[in-house]
């Protein structure tokens, strides 16, 4: 990753050397150096799009293998076997409707279950729960 950004950063100097450049030619004393600067600036552009979709595309097929491998039930404390379904499933992301059709029970059961987790866990939304959970090792 940091080999990337060393990457992106040289290319980004090395644009605005040329730019610099250009700035003192002839040819830029013809047009606006906005122009050349909004070039550069799409170029930069579409560049990092490209960068970011092959790092989320190569790290999303890495990760999923491993967040399922790694998000295990740790620790059975006092939550029901469904909880602790409830509870892998919010961590990895899915939404309520999502979890209840993996699940294979209602909307309504979901959020039923989530709101027990909360007050077991002592907090007020998802975020809370699943770092509270990593934190108490419940999921690993």
């Amino acid at each position: 990753m940091i080999s990337v950004i060393l990457r992106y950063g040289a290319l980004l100097a090395l644009f605005l050397i040329a730019a610099e450049t250009a700035k003192r030619s002839y040819i830029t004393r013809m047009t606006d150096l906005e122009l050349y600067m909004g070039v550069v600036g799409a170029a930069f552009l579409v560049l990092g799009i490209i960068i970011a979709r092959r790092m989320t595309t190569s790290g999303s097929s890495n990760n999923e293998n491993t967040d399922t491998q790694s998000l295990t039930v740790l620790d059975h404390a006092d939550f029901s076997e469904r909880e602790l379904d409830v509870l892998v499933f919010m961590c990895h992301g899915y939404t309520n409707s999502e979890i209840a059709d993996q699940l294979g029970i209602s909307g309504n059961t979901v959020k039923t279950h989530l709101k027990n987790i909360y007050g077991k866990l002592g907090v007020s939304n998802r975020t809370q729960a699943a770092a509270e959970a990593k934190l108490l090792k419940i999921i690993g």
